[in-house]
């Protein structure tokens, strides 16, 4: 007769990394602000201050730094995998749409 393998659950007080969730934050705030500037740039015409355009930057900034919170929460075993996941994917989001608005 076979023996049957015990099942081990593990489980944790902690629903999310906290490097995944500021990653989540930082994704967010650069997709809002990436949105902000291409909304000012309909609404203005195209001739978009500095001062506006300069949130471009920021939202490079919070795109990169977002995706590396999320690299370092995968390696964080005692939380879920969902918000990893979506981190990163919010995080690569942001560095995507900051390439194809400066391609075009």
């Amino acid at each position: 007769m076979a023996m049957r393998k015990k099942k081990v659950y593990k489980f944790s007080d902690e629903v999310m990394a906290k490097d995944a969730i500021i990653s989540l934050v930082f994704g967010g705030l650069g997709l809002i602000s990436i949105i902000f500037v291409i909304v000012m740039g309909i609404v203005l015409k195209g001739s978009v201050p500095f001062e506006i355009s300069a949130f471009l930057l920021v939202a490079a900034i919070m795109g990169v730094t977002g995706f590396i919170f999320a690299l370092i929460s995968l390696g964080d075993s005692d939380s879920g995998v969902i918000g990893k996941r979506m981190a990163m994917i919010l995080s690569l989001v942001d560095i995507v749409i900051l390439a194809v608005l400066y391609i075009v």
